[in-house]
């Protein structure tokens, strides 16, 4: 679970031991919202609220982007990033293909 790893700051920073607990008092809770699954929840007839969950949900349909929640760019700035649209589609796709190409050549070199 790697959503635990940032309180390992409180290793190298130290810390007051309650500060170590509300971080990973939110740090669990945010995995949860984080996770929803839904862009948006209905809070009534006409409302919506936006749960910026999108990213988490491509991050486990593909595994291998937005790494990040989108908060900072650096899921943009390495090509990681997925918004959902067919161009990220193809531009994860041949991804994809480059690493398995790349597999295949590593593993066809060991054979030899």
């Amino acid at each position: 679970m790697h959503y635990w790893s940032d309180a390992l700051i409180h290793l190298l920073l130290p810390s007051h031991p309650l500060l170590l607990l509300y971080h990973l008092q939110t740090t669990g809770t945010g995995a949860v919202v984080g996770h929803l699954g839904f862009d948006r929840v209905e809070v009534g007839d006409r409302q919506a609220l936006k749960t910026q969950a999108y990213a988490p949900y491509f991050y486990h349909k593909y595994f291998e982007v937005n790494y990040a929640d989108g908060l900072l760019p650096f899921d943009q700035w390495f090509g990681t990033w997925h918004d959902g649209s067919e161009v990220a589609d193809e531009r994860t796709e041949q991804r994809f293909v480059k690493k398995s190409q790349r597999l295949a050549a590593r593993n066809k070199q060991k054979r030899q």
